[in-house]
């Protein structure tokens, strides 16, 4: 799936009144649902830059807070639910965790098992993972998408050694 230009995810919660009240706006004047928002937070920066006490952008870039480096990676990934399989892809991924792509919503209020395919050295790492995050693309209403980002909660130890060993095989062979 391809990034529009210019734009990034971005998720949050959102009051669920607040949200519908969004959508039918949204259908009322048929425009996007993220198109509103966009609008929304623009006016929101503009009434409170005109504000002196309103620190100016910075320069400074910000610090990676994650324990550990991520990589870009497309391994396929299964998701074991109660109600089935659902597949999906990792996009990146990092020894403590990693974000992956699916059409179909898996229950994330409970821990997951994963089987993570990876291709390179053609081998299989079964996972117990939890949600950290979930974005959803609803940009096409009719096919939703959803990146979640999970935290590796238990692997076998060899299964972790032989994951970090592919890890470390991506990050040295992409730079």
């Amino acid at each position: 799936m391809a990034k529009s230009r210019g734009k990034s995810r971005f998720g949050t919660t959102i009051d669920t009144d607040l949200l519908k009240q969004f959508r039918v706006l949204a259908s009322q004047e048929d425009r996007r649902l993220n198109h509103l928002l966009e609008e929304s937070i623009r006016d929101i920066l503009e009434k409170y830059e005109k504000k002196s006490w309103l620190p100016a952008k910075s320069s400074v870039p910000q610090v990676e807070r994650r324990e550990h480096s991520r990589v870009e990676v497309t391994w396929p990934v299964s998701i074991l639910t109660p109600r089935g399989l659902v597949e999906g892809e990792i996009k990146d991924i990092s020894k403590g965790g990693a974000l992956i792509h699916c059409k179909k919503l898996p229950e994330t209020d409970r821990t997951l098992q994963l089987s993570i395919e990876i291709p390179d050295h053609l081998m299989k790492i079964s996972a117990t993972v939890e949600k950290v995050r979930l974005n959803i693309d609803d940009s096409d209403k009719a096919f939703p998408s959803y990146d979640l980002a999970v935290r590796f909660l238990g692997i076998d130890m060899d299964q972790r050694k032989d994951l970090h060993k592919a890890i470390e095989h991506k990050t040295h062979n992409v730079k």
